[in-house]
């Protein structure tokens, strides 16, 4: 099994995709805690930005974990539940329809 690396972003990458468009700039401390920001390049490269959707942020509190313990496809299916919502249903994302279509265990 390879040796699990690890990787200190600099911040001229920070600066290269905010740049590039795929990651905001700092604007204000809820979307930037104090301290340091978990995040993986390879979110902001394949799509994922910030300041993540309400329900989202919302989920990660209510399951009590963060952004960094799900995989792709877990974010995916909340990014494709928020779509399904607002881009098809008109709605807001709501809890008891999530908890209709998804089955979470810890």
């Amino acid at each position: 099994m390879d040796m699990w690396c690890c990787f200190d972003i600099t911040s001229q990458r920070i600066e290269c995709l905010v740049r590039r468009g795929l990651l905001c700039a700092q604007t204000s401390a809820e979307e930037w805690p104090d301290g340091y920001v978990v995040s993986f390049t390879h979110f902001h490269e394949r799509g994922f930005t910030t300041p993540a959707h309400r329900f989202l942020r919302r989920l990660l509190h209510y399951y009590k974990i963060e952004l960094q313990h799900l995989n792709l496809n877990g974010i995916q299916h909340m990014a494709a539940f928020v779509a399904l919502c607002e881009g098809f249903l008109g709605i807001s994302p709501h809890f008891d329809l999530w908890w209709h279509f998804f089955a979470i265990t810890l």
